[in-house]
């Protein structure tokens, strides 16, 4: 049976207890289905693993991405990496663990913000003056779902939709299948509307009428409504799915970006995904409006 501490995630920067743990940066193990473990590299190799790897198939010859998985390769802090002397990792508080960047594309391993964005993401007004999203028990958003705690892929026989389920605050996606139209831009969601397709044995979902409310990360990195995101879900061997998120929002960015890591299958004897409790069992959101903390509706660009 799956178990885990009751928590929520909190904004990071307000001091909420104490704590005499000091961080330490998780030991990645020296390979990962046979690639490294660095993200960069991981993506590199995965790859090419991808083009000599035939994955499991459904009754209707469809690649099977059905399971649990957990996400590896990650950190919910910075996208764009935290370096090891960053003030950070010594925060008596909430200490981060010192991690490279997920971020793939571009080479400066960094996300290619407008400079008028730049200063809302990557800790800037957001991280500074709102409550996290996530910490008011709303969606964690794309992909930020797939990166906390465990998932599980279900895909029906009937191969109209593939159906994402969640641990993180009780959240699933349906994605159709069937290419049936889309609904007019103005319909916004927190999650979005998601197209599935196939693209040989690479899960293709391309996301679109986002509200803009959700943060890719604990710090604060964002897109807004016209943001267009296409993930990428390949396996690449029986136990592991390479996942793969590009950012097309020309609103914010100068140009496309990619984000990589591994789903690694869950195989625990039983496991199942629990309900979550973030509503009932949220403490700390109250002690951090105190400190001034807005609720994030996006507006840090919506009114600029």
């Amino acid at each position: 049976m799956h178990t885990r501490p009751a928590c929520v995630t909190v904004a990071l920067g307000v001091l909420l207890g104490t704590a005499t743990a000091a961080a330490q940066t998780p030991v990645r193990p020296p390979t990962l289905a046979g690639c490294p473990t660095e993200n960069l590299a991981f993506h590199t190799c995965a790859l090419q693993k991808a083009t000599t790897f035939s994955p499991p198939r459904t009754p209707s010859g469809r690649p099977d991405l059905q399971g649990y998985w957990r996400s590896q390769l990650t950190q919910a802090f910075s996208v764009e990496g935290v370096a090891a002397d960053d003030p950070l990792v010594k925060d008596p508080i909430m200490p981060w663990d010192a991690a490279p960047p997920e971020v793939v594309d571009p080479a400066t391993r960094k996300i290619p913000y407008q400079p008028w964005a730049a200063a809302i993401g990557s800790r800037g007004v957001n991280f500074s003056q709102y409550v996290d999203p996530r910490s008011t028990c709303s969606t964690g958003g794309i992909p930020r779902l797939a990166l906390q705690d465990a998932s599980q892929i279900l895909q029906p026989p009937t191969d109209d939709h593939v159906l994402w389920l969640h641990d993180d605050h009780h959240q699933f996606r349906v994605i159709a299948m069937d290419q049936r139209p889309g609904v007019g831009r103005d319909v916004k969601t927190w999650n979005g509307l998601s197209r599935g397709r196939w693209d040989a044995n690479t899960l293709v979902i391309e996301t679109t009428n986002l509200n803009g409310y959700t943060w890719i990360d604990d710090s604060g990195n964002f897109f807004t409504d016209t943001a267009r995101l296409t993930e990428r879900l390949t396996m690449i061997d029986p136990d592991t799915i390479h996942y793969e998120t590009t950012f097309d929002d020309p609103a914010v960015y100068t140009r496309p970006w990619r984000l990589a890591w591994a789903l690694v299958r869950e195989k625990e004897p039983g496991f199942q995904l629990l309900e979550e409790a973030c509503r009932e069992g949220e403490r700390s959101l109250g002690r951090i409006r105190e400190q001034g903390y807005k609720f994030y509706f996006g507006a840090p660009w919506r009114f600029r």
